[in-house]
């Protein structure tokens, strides 16, 4: 062998052992993939086949099949999920045959922005059309316990019709799906015009010859802030117990957890100001076994999202089957809207303690817009007459307060001469008042019964759906935003986008200042500097509230300076001067 042949022998050995030893250790092959979990986990989403098996094992009994029972399910993979349209006069939603779930709905006759925008074309989404699949709401869930489920979502489902139109009556629309267990879904969804109630029934139903099904039935409502950021009243919101409940996204799955099985639901939710989305509460139909039961949970999601979840108890032993409501409403937080939808909705429109007072301002307001076409001239309309219905209590407080200013040198006198002795002052004080027949609270008691009425309208208009986007006059186009002339287009510290002139909110404080110069003084100089200081309170305080607001409290200041003025006529009677003592005759010598 010569050497040029032994050289090749010994390159060829070299190379096979570089490639078949030395390789390997220095880039080891990939790991081979888990096998499946044979139980869901919380948070799983399983993808169908093995997964979808294993998790529905642990909700049959016994877990095996008749082999011949013919309920196992065909999975149409060569055809491709549809997307389901569905047009109301109220919305357009689309549906998805993966998971039955909603993909969108959009609102038609409201704008996706309130500040009166003209770019803003566009109309309110209340479910957007997101990339996160896995993020759909209305997707069901079959617990085996409180915390392991199997999830649903991925589950193929086939719809009854690719198209819908709800423009005459009620449309029905209907997806079946099937699990390799033998337990057939039926979803039917019923749209209807006039109504943002989407009703929903859901009929379990189990075909297999052996398996019974023994778990919970749970629907999901994932939401996010509807104007991409949360705003002041977003929340998780719910009607049981008799009560409204209210929770902050962060805060609301311990608070659902801690409630527990509550009485009488009627809805669980997430609303803003104007828009709820709300899941009805009805669980099973009535003569369905096991009713009751109810069971709900909340999850956070990524950008300030909420996963909401009803479960109800499911019991199917084979061939048997139950229907639940899984109805959901999807629309504004309008009176007539939610009354219209039963299930206590309307109770979303919280207006406070003095709601008995707030009702009747909201008619008032509605029918006005009614008469003159102009929310803004209708509130200025009710204003007054709350103005003239309260305006003898104002009378009384400003009498009583001008009492108190004559009082307040003698008073002042008071204070010097007993400045050191302070039970003694009060004595003599109260001698003081009863000596001039004044009432110390005859200024403050009319003022705090006229302040139910202030707040009722003011929640009136921080909550009536009807000043979104209504404009007013001038550089006012939408009353629901806030007061701005002209947008500056930078970043302005306490002031909320648009960055412009608040004018009206420069008026109110300037009508605060003349009031108050008008207003009898009490005297005590502490709470007149305290006093002073309410305009640049109150102006901080509307600087980004809406402009409906701050033209109330603009047209109510401008009302009590008018009020004021009248009353601080002079009166002949108390401000005559004395008349002059007549000289005494002297006896003439």
């Amino acid at each position: 062998m010569d050497k040029r042949t032994l050289l090749t022998m010994v390159v060829m050995v070299a190379f096979f052992a570089l490639v078949s030893v030395v390789y390997p250790l220095i880039f080891p092959p990939p790991p081979k993939p888990p096998q499946p979990a044979q139980s869901a986990q919380v948070g799983a989403a399983p993808q169908g086949g093995a997964d979808l098996v294993s998790a529905e094992e642990a909700l049959t009994q016994p877990v095996e099949l008749a082999k011949d029972s013919g309920q196992e399910s065909q999975a149409p993979a060569a055809v491709p999920a549809r997307d389901i349209t569905v047009e109301t006069p109220e919305y357009a939603a689309v549906l998805t045959e993966v998971g039955g779930r909603l993909k969108s709905l959009t609102l038609k006759k409201y704008r996706a922005t309130g500040h009166g925008d003209k770019e803003a074309e566009k109309n309110q989404e209340l479910v957007g059309n997101s990339n996160n699949q896995a993020a759909l709401p209305l997707a069901l869930r079959i617990y085996v316990n409180e915390a392991d489920f199997l999830d649903l979502t991925n589950l193929r489902f086939t719809a009854d019709q690719e198209n819908l139109k709800a423009e005459t009556g009620p449309k029905k629309l209907t997806f079946t799906g099937r699990t390799s267990k033998g337990l057939v879904l039926e979803r039917t969804f019923t749209f209807t015009p006039g109504s943002y109630l989407i009703s929903q029934t859901v009929a379990a139903k189990n075909q297999s010859q052996s398996s019974a099904y023994a778990g919970r039935l749970g629907m999901t409502l994932v939401a996010h802030p509807f104007g991409g950021r949360p705003g002041r009243y977003d929340t998780v919101a719910g009607y049981f117990n008799g009560d409204l409940f209210k929770a902050a996204v962060g805060k609301a799955p311990a608070k659902l957890k801690d409630l527990g099985s509550p009485n009488n639901p009627q809805w669980l939710g997430y609303m803003s100001q104007y828009f709820l989305t709300a899941l009805v509460l009805s669980g099973q139909k009535a003569g369905s076994p096991d009713e009751g039961g109810l069971i709900m949970q909340a999850a956070t999601e990524s950008q300030q999202g909420i996963m909401l979840i009803a479960s109800w108890p499911l019991s199917l032993n084979p061939t048997n089957e139950a229907a639940f409501d899984f109805s959901v409403y999807y629309g504004p937080k309008e009176t007539s809207a939610l009354n219209e939808a039963g299930h206590r909705l309307s109770q979303s429109v919280d207006l406070g303690w003095f709601g008995f007072l707030a009702k009747p301002l909201a008619y008032l307001l509605r029918m006005f817009y009614n008469l003159v076409g102009n929310y803004g001239l209708a509130i200025i309309i009710v204003t007054i007459l709350i103005k003239i219905a309260l305006a003898p209590l104002t009378a009384k407080s400003y009498k009583s307060m001008k009492q108190m200013q004559k009082l307040a040198p003698r008073m002042q006198v008071l204070r010097e001469k007993y400045k050191d002795d302070r039970e003694t002052l009060n004595k003599e004080m109260m001698q003081l008042y009863r000596t001039y027949k004044v009432n110390p609270l005859g200024g403050c008691l009319p003022m705090l019964l006229q302040i139910p009425f202030f707040i009722a309208f003011y929640r009136v208009l921080d909550y009536a759906l009807e000043l979104r986007g209504a404009p007013f006059i001038l550089w006012i186009k939408d009353l629901s935003a806030p007061d701005r002339l002209f947008d500056f287009g930078v970043t302005i510290p306490f002031l909320e986008p648009p960055t412009g002139i608040p004018v009206m909110t420069l008026l109110m404080a300037a009508s605060m200042i003349w009031q108050q110069k008008m207003t009898p003084s009490m005297g005590d100089p502490t709470q007149a500097k305290i006093m002073m200081l309410m305009p640049l309170f109150f102006s901080i305080i509307l600087l980004n509230m809406p402009a409906g607001l701050v033209l109330y409290w603009l047209v109510n200041n401008v009302l009590s300076i008018v009020q004021q003025k009248f009353i601080n006529r002079p009166d002949p009677k108390e401000d005559a001067p004395p008349a002059k003592a007549a000289k005494p005759r002297t006896a003439k010598k």
